[in-house]
């Protein structure tokens, strides 16, 4: 097994990609330290995978991040893997978006992985991961998730950034940009309602275990980026390379959303 031995920190354990990445390194042999807010959801999770270490945890409170690193600092003295996961979004445009959700989304899709991982690097040995579950809206806006997409776009600078600051300490960093994930992700959203004909949602829609299973192949491959399904590149292409095409077929979108009409 290439994780027997090794010990894997996850936010956001407790459902979703989190969950499903705790089953699949606890299946090849690893030690888990898993953390998010719901203490019975972690219980439950730890007794799929057989055993973890679990530290409930709102990662969006100031106060209860500075606890949680403190305590992963003092009871744990190697870190090999940190998986990013937790998240959190709103679905509305950007002018009709509360501000304190767009604080609490912030704190938590970036500045809580910023933070950990400035804590906690010095636990991660040459050869460890970092691990970051970002979104094709990293990538390329989509109607109504513009400042999720804020969020994603500055941990994928991030997630870039620290790649070339940890690279001579021999620190892997992958940055995982799934399109749909059939998750509770929709249904837990600060603000808004996702509509169901979302554009390409049956055709670019993932497991969370297909995530799961892409993150360790990404870590054993020292890969830098993961698009899945790979066809959700094509988007980021045609974007980079017709902007206009793109952005004004999402405006239509958008448009069809705003009457009620079907974007069918």
């Amino acid at each position: 097994m290439q994780f027997q031995n090794k010990t894997v920190l996850i936010t956001g354990a407790s459902s979703g990609i989190g969950r499903a990445c705790a089953l699949r390194f606890a299946q090849d042999g690893a030690s888990l330290i898993l953390t998010a807010r719901r203490h019975e959801s972690l219980e439950s999770v730890t007794t799929e995978c057989g055993g973890a270490s679990i530290i409930p945890v709102d990662l969006t409170d100031e106060t209860e991040l500075d606890r949680f690193c403190s305590q992963v600092i003092a009871e744990f003295n190697t870190i090999d893997v940190i998986v990013h996961n937790a998240g959190v979004g709103l679905y509305e445009s950007s002018l009709a978006s509360v501000p304190a959700n767009i604080q609490q989304m912030m704190a938590l899709n970036f500045h809580a992985p910023v933070e950990i991982t400035r804590r906690l690097l010095p636990l991660l040995p040459p050869g460890g991961s970092v691990v970051t579950v970002s979104s094709l809206a990293g990538k390329v806006v989509l109607p109504n998730l513009v400042l999720y997409a804020a969020s994603k776009h500055a941990l994928n600078a991030y997630t870039n950034g620290l790649r070339m600051e940890v690279s001579k300490r021999g620190i892997h960093v992958l940055n995982l940009c799934p399109c749909y994930v059939d998750t509770p992700f929709s249904r837990n959203l600060l603000q808004g309602k996702m509509p169901d004909n979302m554009p390409g949602k049956r055709r670019f829609t993932v497991s969370p275990e297909q995530c799961a299973e892409s993150i360790l192949k990404g870590i054993l491959k020292r890969k830098r980026t993961i698009v899945i399904p790979r066809i959700g590149w094509m988007i980021v292409i045609l974007e980079r390379l017709f902007p206009a095409l793109v952005h004004g077929r999402m405006a239509k979108f958008r448009n069809h959303e705003v009457t009620g009409d079907s974007a069918e």
